[in-house]
């Protein structure tokens, strides 16, 4: 390739626009890599854009001519600023606009940070030095075209940029070294030259604008692209900080892992340090409903003359039907009447079920009746009082089938026959379930520490609302359901079962399906931030941007327990502090 095709211009393209290029690429990035290596060793940056390690020629020779037009040139120019945009786009600025040839012309010498401040990248934030050298290696390819400034240009640009150093060890920085052009084309100043000097201090930014302002030409490389504006490390990099902006009393003297980070932090997204109790939950899915049906025999034999309704809950006293125009009563007790009550009738235990259930329904009040497995004068007198009640001839005899005793109430869960049928012992007239509603859920066989009888937990309904409940059984033994289709074996669970813990609510639904939260630890006391606040570094563990008088600071954390999106944290902060926020929210 010829020295002439070297110096040859992209269309009719300003005679200087890629010396800024490189001037900032290679020569203020590379200055600020050194003077903020702190900043960019703690930021986590995205892999560079795949590097390309064919000849240039190659690269920007499409038509494989052996001669690079000014078309192919321009191309290439537009392909490396593209790929240069999407990476930056990947590595931490999701909102960078795609940088154009166009821009650079317009924008002239030294205006590169600027043209990256307009994106939401500037200088001082602690992730744009990595990311421009990483996403602009190869911007020096471009730097091949760009016409070599007139010898009265350059003499003038050393001329410069000299009396720019000068001025920096006169303001008060007294080891601000003169450029080595020969070294460094362009600005003249090259990592090596920088080494020792925080160029991010405010005193040293200080005197860099200082020095500008009395010679602008002379450090256009090194800007910080400050001028009037303060530098922010998000997005609005010239915004005017409103009067009302509340700034601590007091700037925060904390231990951080990187310099004062200045700008304006109006319009930064924060959130509150904020000092409370986590509490570790799992949350299970449950199933809402009265239990399993299963039938429930009555021994009655006649014609069905009334029937409850699915659904209906049958307390203890209550009609559960009617046989040719009597009732069939639901009593309380675990023995099942197995014959008539009637007087000369044998001693047994169903005698004093049958007593006892007299004596709380109130039909023995009257009556001097002492409960017993005696079936007296004084208990058919008893039995009269509750024929009566129920409008049905007085004869102080129970039939069998008249009783049906059971444990608890029960809700009809189905009936099993019609009005008018003809039903005997063998039929089975109702289905019933439970009487009050609960949880049932199958527990993982792994997880049985989770839960034990008599633990609280919590119930979130299907409308988002939750009530307490209380773990009432736990499965004696695992069950493992096959999978229908290979047949395999699943996983073992165990059955629980969980009931309301007080009134249940009114307006539950029949059967919905639930979640049950169970709370596993509560860690007292912690001081927590959002996730999206935390920073990861480089070389492991993670910090937050701390909001202080003046900009923001690195503070390097130990992070905890994490519940959703807040996490414990342990470090130099205070409750109250406000920390940036990466995301939304």
């Amino acid at each position: 390739m010829t020295d002439s095709r070297k110096s040859r211009r992209i269309g009719q393209t300003s005679p200087r626009w890629l010396a800024l290029a490189l001037t900032i690429a290679l020569g203020a990035t590379a200055c600020a890599e050194v003077s903020s290596q702190d900043l960019s060793q703690a930021v986590t940056v995205s892999p560079a854009q795949q590097s390309d390690d064919r000849p240039l020629e190659e690269k920007v020779d499409t038509d494989g001519d052996g001669e690079m037009s000014d078309e192919e040139i321009e191309a290439y120019a537009r392909s490396v600023l593209l790929d240069f945009s999407n990476c930056m786009r990947a590595s931490g600025f999701p909102d960078f606009t795609d940088l154009v040839l166009e821009d650079l012309l317009e924008a002239g010498q030294g205006q590169f940070l600027a043209l990256m401040a307009d994106r939401g990248v500037v200088i001082s934030d602690p992730n744009a030095v990595p990311t421009l050298r990483s996403c602009g290696e190869n911007l020096s390819d471009l730097q091949t075209f760009a016409p070599q400034p007139s010898d009265a240009e350059a003499e003038a640009q050393e001329v410069a940029t000299l009396e720019f150093a000068a001025c920096m060890r006169d303001e008060g920085i007294s080891n601000w070294p003169d450029p080595d052009f020969a070294e460094n084309p362009g600005n003249g100043y090259g990592p090596e030259l920088l080494q020792g000097i925080d160029v991010q201090s405010d005193e040293v930014q200080d005197t860099i604008a200082q020095c500008q302002a009395a010679n602008s030409s002379a450090g256009a490389g090194l800007e910080n692209e400050t001028s009037d504006e303060d530098t922010t490390t998000h997005a609005d990099a010239t915004a005017d900080e409103p009067d009302d902006q509340p700034q601590p009393e007091e700037d925060i003297d904390r231990a951080p892992i990187s310099p004062l980070i200045e700008g304006d932090t109006s319009d930064l997204n924060v959130a509150e340090v904020t000092r409370r109790d986590l509490t570790q939950t799992t949350t299970l899915a449950g199933t809402l409903d009265f239990g399993a049906q299963r039938p429930f025999p009555t021994n009655t034999t006649g014609i069905v003359t009334a029937l409850p309704g699915e659904g209906d809950l049958i307390g203890f006293g209550e009609v559960l039907f009617a046989v040719e125009g009597e009732p069939v009563l639901l009593l309380e007790g675990a023995a099942p009447q197995y014959r008539p009550f009637t007087s000369n009738m044998s001693d047994g235990n169903d005698v004093e079920q049958l007593e006892q259930n007299l004596v709380a329904l109130g039909y023995a009040d009257d009556l001097d009746l002492t409960v017993d497995q005696d079936f007296t004068a004084i208990t058919r007198d008893a039995v009269e009082e509750l024929q009566v009640a129920f409008d049905v001839e007085d004869t102080g005899r129970l039939d069998l089938g008249r009783i049906v005793f059971s444990p608890a109430p029960v809700r009809i869960g189905q009936v099993n026959v019609e009005l008018g049928q003809s039903i005997s012992p063998q039929v089975t007239v109702l289905s019933v379930t439970e009487s009050d509603q609960r949880i049932t859920l199958d527990l993982d066989a792994e997880d049985r520490s989770l839960l034990s009888v008599g633990a609280d937990v919590d119930i979130e309904l299907p409308d988002s609302t939750t009530v307490p409940g209380l773990v009432v059984n736990i499965a004696s033994t695992a069950t493992r359901v096959l999978n229908a289709q290979g047949g395999d074996s699943g996983e073992r669970t165990i059955e629980v079962t969980i009931e309301f813990l007080g009134t249940p609510p009114a307006d539950a639904f029949d059967s919905a399906p639930v979640d049950v939260i169970v709370t596993e630890e509560v860690i007292a006391d912690v001081l927590t931030v959002p996730v999206p606040s935390l920073v990861a570094l480089s070389g492991g563990g993670h910090a937050v941007e701390l909001i202080v008088q003046g900009g923001t600071r690195l503070i390097e954390v130990e992070l905890g327990d994490f519940v959703d999106d807040i996490v414990e944290v342990r470090g130099d902060l205070q409750e109250g502090d406000r920390v940036v926020m990466a995301t939304a929210g």
